[in-house]
């Protein structure tokens, strides 16, 4: 089994007006909080530098409705599952020579 696979990944995406993000993938523990917390998504969001994208989660609310739903789609983003090279255990068919 490959184990880096269970961890969320991270990734930097140009937002036209606030410039370079780091979008993590959400982890169960992320929206786990969903029920209670309708700013989980926030957490999954850092400016590249590392620092939090709002000092106050709950700041997320005042954030226009365009915006929130633009970032919330980066957080929920589908990212496809890269093939493994075939030198990394990829199974091959045998050879008859």
């Amino acid at each position: 089994m490959n184990e880096a696979a269970l961890w969320s990944k991270s990734r930097l995406v140009e937002i036209p007006g606030l410039g370079a993000l780091v979008f993590t993938e959400p982890t169960l523990a992320d929206v786990s909080q969903a029920p209670t917390n309708p700013y989980w998504w926030v957490r999954c969001i850092t400016r590249s530098d590392g620092s939090p994208l709002l000092a106050n989660p709950q700041d997320a609310g005042k954030i226009r409705a365009e915006l929130a739903a633009e970032l919330l789609q980066e957080v929920n983003r589908t990212r496809p599952t890269e093939a493994p090279s075939e030198g990394s255990g990829a199974s091959q068919a045998p050879s008859n020579g």
